[in-house]
């Protein structure tokens, strides 16, 4: 089992938990153990097989031997046993926005529903008026998430099925059955949701590549298969592409089945203005009535037949990517290894795992040369946080912590609550004693655009508010954006010297890339930030950094690409 499969069993079992009214404790405990394992950037059988899984924050003993039974036999009889005591249509309901196993267990119980179309049978019945509570916009927000999940389950965040692929990947290589192996598609393009999973490979045994390939465990059903290509279905995965190509077509084939396919179809227009054929077994041209290949062993021949540099496949999109490419202004985009520090970190003081310490010493192992603490001033009541209090130990923990590691600068921050009329959940009395201020919606999500715009820009124009945080607070395949004019808040970032956030949680990807690439267009400065709530974490900022590509994105348009001096300036600024 993967860390995905597992965290989601672990979740799972907490929502039975909470749908029977099991020990909160067991509840907590098993939600903190799948919130952990899902965000590892190792593989969760790689640490089980070091006998170190006790070392995952969150998980003791009791879930460690739970978690043993799953890799070992693939099974929980624990889990078995709950899934008896409620249907298993109750648990989709979850999926459903809004809906926690509080209200699950209320149609469950009450109204004896099992399944989506169930629920959507009874919202439209308007049954659930004559609890007290609930009214008609209640009945449109369950008929929106209902909405939303049906237009999204068909597709895949890539957080899901990224580490996913590269454990598929890393089987084939050392399977040694393959010499050469990639993924390709929309996970390759870095698109914030996926369909399914291409794979390419050569292979002087391609049968042998296939068997091995539809043997995986991470395979639940193979739907066809052949000697050079097979299509799988992923256990709570998506479909699974295989395609083994000679050595001479890599690079054509890996163009191609990269995309998008209008990007393809423009290579492929410009290679018949030339005289070629290109497909994805390679760049053809005509001589004396035969076709004669030219290239397609390197992905850059594709290119240079028809006289483009290299485009890189996260802005394979046609949008403009193969005419800066003609005027030889492709960006420079921006790399992983161009980011000093991450500028948004939760920790214990809040509702993370972690110490500021432990926080501190994580990301100075990954080279960072700051790191800005930030843990939540909320008033909505989810997390414990911070309020003007409680700041003054907080800030002064931090500073105690920076003084104690050497190498990183521990900036003091915090990530603050947007109120209802645009005013700060903590005053500006408190704001400017802090290093870095984010500015975030948590609550109000369904405003009116006008009304939600507005209240956006006032904060945009306090003088202490640094960063807004994940501008547009969607949840991908959850939650949609709230109703806000990007354009003019982008507009106004730029009049205010506010920095746009782009949140590299895989779950909100958020500024998207579209919005990503307007800022960088009207010369708005960004961050690529984490939000981590644990070290291991700190580690999807790979996925941040994809969008920033998506959005073109250079090193100049990213202040935490900046040493420490420089983005202390950059900060003093506003």
């Amino acid at each position: 089992m993967d860390n995905r499969e597992i965290a989601n069993i672990l979740n799972q079992i907490a929502d039975i938990l909470e749908i029977i009214d099991a020990n909160r404790f067991r509840i907590i405990a098993h939600q903190r153990a799948a919130q952990a394992i899902e965000n590892l950037t190792e593989n969760i059988n790689s640490i089980y097989a070091k006998g170190e899984l006790e070392k995952i924050p969150g998980v003791g003993k009791a879930i460690a031997d739970h978690i043993k039974e799953l890799i070992e036999t693939g099974k929980s009889k624990a889990f078995e046993r709950l899934k008896k005591k409620i249907p298993v249509g109750v648990l989709e309901l979850l999926y459903i926005e809004g809906l926690g196993p509080k209200k699950v267990k209320l149609f469950y119980q009450k109204f004896g529903v099992k399944s989506i179309p169930q629920l959507e049978k009874l919202v439209k019945s308007h049954k659930l008026l004559i609890l007290k509570g609930w009214g008609e916009k209640s009945e449109q927000n369950i008929l929106r998430g209902i909405a939303l999940y049906k237009r999204f389950r068909k597709r895949f965040a890539l957080g899901e099925v990224y580490f996913l692929s590269h454990d598929i990947v890393t089987s084939l290589k050392q399977s040694r059955l393959t010499d050469k192996v990639t993924v390709c598609g929309s996970i390759r393009r870095g698109r914030e949701t996926i369909g399914d999973m291409d794979i390419l490979a050569t292979s002087k045994t391609p049968k042998k590549a296939i068997d091995f390939f539809t043997s995986l465990d991470a395979v639940e059903k193979v739907i066809a298969q052949g000697t050079t290509k097979a299509r799988v279905i992923l256990r709570h995965g998506p479909e699974a592409d295989l395609r083994v190509v000679k050595p001479e077509s890599f690079g054509a084939a890996m163009h191609y089945f990269t995309g998008s396919k209008a990007h393809n179809i423009h290579i492929r227009k410009m290679g018949i203005a030339k005289g070629l054929r290109i497909n994805e077994y390679g760049v053809y041209k005509k001589s004396r009535g035969k076709l004669i290949r030219i290239g397609g062993r390197a992905e850059k021949e594709i290119f240079q037949s028809v006289g483009l540099d290299w485009i890189p496949p996260e802005i394979r999109e046609d949008d403009g990517e193969i005419e800066a490419a003609q005027k030889g202004k492709l960006p420079k985009l921006i790399n992983a290894g161009d980011v000093k520090g991450d500028l948004q970190v939760h920790t214990k003081w809040s509702d993370a795992d972690n110490t500021i310490l432990e926080m501190a010493q994580a990301a100075k192992e990954r080279g960072y040369e700051y790191i800005a603490i930030t843990d939540h001033a909320s008033a909505i009541g989810v997390t414990k946080g911070l309020n003007k209090k409680t700041i003054v130990n907080y800030i002064k923990a931090i500073k105690r912590a920076d003084k104690k590691i050497n190498g990183i600068r521990i900036l003091a921050g915090s990530e603050v609550d947007i109120m209802r009329n645009g005013d700060l959940y903590l005053p500006d009395s408190v704001l400017k004693r802090l290093d870095v201020v984010l500015a975030a919606v948590h609550s109000g999500f369904r405003r009116p655009e006008v009304e939600q715009t507005r209240r956006v820009i006032k904060v945009l124009e306090n003088p202490y508010v640094h960063i807004f945080a994940h501008p547009t607070a969607r949840l991908i395949n959850k939650r949609e954006p709230i109703n806000l004019d990007m354009e003019t808040v982008i507009q106004a970032a730029k009049k205010t010297n506010t920095i746009l956030e782009i949140n590299a949680s895989w779950q909100r990807l958020d500024l998207n890339a579209i919005h990503t690439r307007s800022a960088v267009e009207r010369g708005v400065k960004m961050v690529i930030s984490t939000d981590a709530h644990a070290t291991n974490q700190l580690d999807m900022m790979k996925f941040g950094v994809l969008t920033a590509r998506r959005g073109w994105c250079e090193k100049k348009d990213i202040i935490n690409t900046l040493p420490l001096t420089r983005l202390l300036k950059v900060l003093t600024k506003k």
